[in-house]
């Protein structure tokens, strides 16, 4: 049994900043026509942090940057070249997990149009810190 001062936040019914609908540009898919025309991709990304401290304080200075997160992720998608919505996805937990604050990264990468009969496929991933 583990130590309950071990117990992370989301253990315990922990806080989550959530980045709804993070609109990009990029070159996504497998298909030749996919590898040379950017489409738009959709993210939601939800982002385990301690927020207690701005809680209290509402000072910005205590919590995470929302607007850096927002032009990391947009960077990260608008200058890679993905063949995989799962990589791209991977490419933006790795951008959030280097903010120290975050303990754990859920990202979903939707990808509109992909297939002629579904209105987008999606890609959801949760990565945490040290895994």
């Amino acid at each position: 049994m583990r130590d309950a001062r071990l117990l992370r936040a989301t253990e315990k019914g922990g806080d989550w900043i959530h980045l709804r609908r993070i609109q990009a540009t990029c070159i996504l898919g497998i298909h030749p026509s996919e590898r040379t025309t950017p489409r738009k991709v959709f993210f939601n990304v939800s982002l385990e942090i301690d927020t207690r401290r701005a809680g209290q304080s509402d000072k910005i200075g205590d919590t995470l940057n929302y607007e850096l997160v927002e032009a990391e992720v947009i960077s990260a998608a608008e200058k890679g070249n993905y063949f995989l919505a799962e990589a791209l996805a991977q490419r933006v937990a790795e951008v959030c997990l280097r903010h120290t604050q975050v303990m754990s990264v859920r990202v979903v990468v939707d990808k509109p149009g992909a297939l002629p009969h579904t209105e987008s496929i999606a890609v959801e991933i949760l990565r945490k810190r040290g895994e």
